[in-house]
């Protein structure tokens, strides 16, 4: 092997090897810190009750929502066929009731 290209690939085996170590060296230590936070924070099982809350919650809150959306619904039926029923009374011009 020729000695100049043994020159050339000296500095980029001791470059890549550094970043390699350096980003080993960022691998565990965002391993630790997440160990580190679940071990703090009670782990995935307490994120988990957390999500379920949440998912319960917001099941309740579309119930809520789907309930009131069909009352209204009942409510503009209702008011369309009051709306679209001829009257069979004729209020006079001078507002006293028919018959009058």
């Amino acid at each position: 092997m020729d000695p100049g290209l043994l020159g050339v690939f000296i500095p980029i085996l001791l470059i890549g090897g550094g970043l390699g170590l350096a980003a080993l060296k960022m691998t565990l230590s965002h391993i630790k810190e997440t160990r580190e936070h679940n071990r703090v924070s009670g782990g995935p099982q307490r994120e988990v009750k957390r999500l379920a809350g949440d998912v319960e919650h917001l099941s309740a809150e579309v119930e809520l929502l789907r309930a009131e959306y069909l009352q209204l619904n009942e409510r503009v039926d209702f008011t369309e066929r009051l709306l679209e029923s001829p009257e069979t009374e004729e209020m006079p011009p001078d507002g006293s009731s028919p018959g009058t």
